[in-house]
């Protein structure tokens, strides 16, 4: 009858302990579950990026519409950026831009003046409005 008890009580703390490694790895494929997520939703309210390097243009991700672009290109040679990096998202409907590092306000605000002439719409096909 001990050995019986004692076979029992070894191998229940294997039962627990695995019971709590699988607890662990739901949970932990739930966490990743919802970091996906949460980084899928965030990428998508993402229009474009674009990154200023040298006085110019250099890297663009997403769709701007050619005006845009041609804007842009103009903002930036006539203000003498150097180096920047912007955001377009799509918030409440509209187009916001969220700029990465220190930027003149001068030039933050007439970026935004140019982007704001477009819906989220417009930016994302890629297309000018009639």
């Amino acid at each position: 009858m001990e050995r019986a008890h004692l076979g029992l009580t070894l191998t229940q703390p294997r039962a627990t302990s695995s019971k709590k490694a699988v607890r662990a790895l739901i949970f932990l494929l739930l966490f990743l579950a919802a970091l996906w997520w949460w980084w899928g939703f965030k990428q998508s309210n993402i229009l474009f990026t674009v990154v200023i390097r040298d006085g110019k243009v250099s890297k663009v991700r997403g769709r701007i519409p050619p005006r845009l672009m041609s804007e842009i290109r103009d903002i930036v040679s006539r203000a003498g950026v150097t180096q920047a990096r912007f955001v377009a998202v799509s918030r409440d409907g509209a187009p916001v831009l969220r700029f990465v590092g220190e930027m003149d306000p001068g030039f933050s605000q007439q970026m935004r003046n140019v982007v704001g002439q477009f819906s989220v719409g417009e930016i994302q096909n890629g297309q000018e409005h009639s």
